[in-house]
């Protein structure tokens, strides 16, 4: 019977493992194809535009996501009542983002003027209006990507991801075709991620009524506790959007259109080769949200597991990038962004660190320290600014993967340092202490090591 049991657990585990990897698969080649499109058909000065106000439009996503996304995640992840808690986190996202959506269009033409507009890029007011609509739409397609997460639903994270990807690539190359100017590509983000959102709605409500649980639900507290947890989490992903788009919006203000271009190739091969790491502990992260006295050393194994496997992933995308890197971009992108090889050299660290980091960091927020982390992560902010206002003008693309690198080193030793400590303690607590766990750092009779729900 225990084996069996185990032998469903470590099926269940490799099939979201699977669908989560079969996603992120998905989901980097419709955008490379979408990319590769982009670079050819704009050419080198209206891709860089582009680049530069999708640095924006990624850092100001963080901004509309505020938070809820993820902690939506955890509270559903550990929730008895799913129903009832996607709710109350609905209704939060509804709220934050119809917020977000009014101010973007209030600042819009306020901030334009201030970063690049009229010149060198002429688009950018436009674009700036449309942003607003990016961002409602984005921060829906994520909260419900995270909603499933949530309730280990991998499939229909696999098929929205895939959904998602093929229509904004589908949208947005279409209408460049129409019009080639980089307000063609956002207006394709916004259609695309309304078609996304129907999709959602249609998958979602097969399993749950989302009129009725939108409509009986009125629980302010958990909606309360939703906010203030997703309050640190707010600097957390800023602070990993900050990591790879100040330096482009950095770049955009201080050099040329071409070294934002080339610049923003490197960096977009980095951040999507993350999402194969993530692929691998995404499905995985979320069997460790429990963790009693009965399971510690199976779930320290597994996460050691983990962490080994991703360790190896990333050693291996590491020698790739290294040995074939500028040969793929020169075949794939042209020779006219042959530079973009030598930057991504310097960005190889940066994606090694990030991937370590972030496995912890997810682990680390099911523990109940995103407050502790989220701290950690305002070093980034501030060294990342600090080095990319240093070495951005003197070294340009190169100036700019060398700060992106340094200011994550910190960061990432917190991160090994606080999990190492956290297993320490729960030992203490579990072990040590029989009968008892830790909840938010204190020992309770309540049998899991977590924070606190009021669910």
């Amino acid at each position: 019977m225990i084996r069996s049991q185990d032998d469903s657990k470590k099926n269940t585990l490799i099939s979201n493992i699977a669908w989560s990897f079969l996603a992120k698969v998905f989901a980097m080649l419709f955008y490379f194809i979408a990319d590769v499109f982009y670079a050819r058909f704009l050419g080198i000065d209206a891709y860089a535009e582009w680049v530069f106000f999708f640095s924006i439009a990624n850092m100001t996503f963080c901004i509309g996501w505020f938070g809820i996304n993820i902690s939506s995640k955890v509270f559903i992840a550990k929730a008895d009542d799913k129903s009832r808690c996607f709710g109350a986190a609905l209704k939060v996202r509804v709220l934050f983002s119809s917020i977000i959506f009014i101010v973007i269009i209030l600042l819009a033409p306020l901030i334009a003027p201030k970063i690049g507009y009229p010149e060198p890029y002429l688009n950018l007011k436009k674009l700036m209006y449309i942003l607003s609509g990016m961002v409602f739409v984005n921060s829906f397609t994520e909260f419900f990507k995270h909603v499933y997460i949530g309730i280990q639903e991998y499939k229909n994270l696999c098929m929205i991801t895939c959904i998602e990807y093929f229509l904004l690539c589908a949208f947005t190359v279409i209408l460049l075709l129409t019009n080639n100017t980089p307000t063609s590509i956002a207006l394709g983000y916004c259609t695309a991620g309304m078609a996304t959102l129907l999709c959602n709605v249609f998958i979602f409500g097969r399993k749950y009524n989302i009129p009725r649980i939108w409509k009986d639900n009125r629980n302010r507290q958990l909606q309360k506790e939703i906010i203030k947890y997703s309050v640190p989490l707010v600097l957390t992903s800023l602070g990993g959007l900050v990591l790879v788009e100040m330096d482009t919006f950095m770049l955009g203000l201080f050099c040329p259109k071409q070294q934002v271009s080339v610049y923003s190739i490197a960096k977009q091969l980095i951040s999507k080769a993350t999402n194969v790491n993530m692929a691998v502990w995404t499905g995985t992260i979320t069997s460790l949200a429990a963790i009693t006295r009965n399971n510690y050393e199976e779930k320290k194994h597994q996460f050691k597991k983990v962490n080994r496997f991703n360790n190896a992933i990333s050693i291996l995308i590491c020698m790739f990038f290294a040995m074939f890197g500028k040969f793929a971009i020169q075949i794939i992108y042209g020779t006219q962004y042959t530079d973009a090889g030598r930057i991504l050299i310097f960005l190889i660290p940066y994606y090694f660190l990030f991937c370590v980091s972030s496995l912890y960091a997810n682990f680390l927020d099911f523990m109940g320290h995103a407050k502790q982390r989220s701290l950690w992560f305002l070093s980034v902010i501030a060294i990342n600014y600090i080095f990319n206002y240093l070495l951005i003008p003197k070294y340009a693309g190169i100036g700019a993967a060398l700060a992106t690198t340094i200011s994550i080193v910190p960061y990432t030793i917190y991160c090994i340092y606080d999990v190492a400590h956290l297993f320490k303690l729960m030992f203490f607590l579990l072990i040590i202490i029989p009968g008892y766990c830790c909840q938010g750092l204190m020992p309770t009779p309540n049998g899991f090591f977590s924070f606190p729900l009021p669910i």
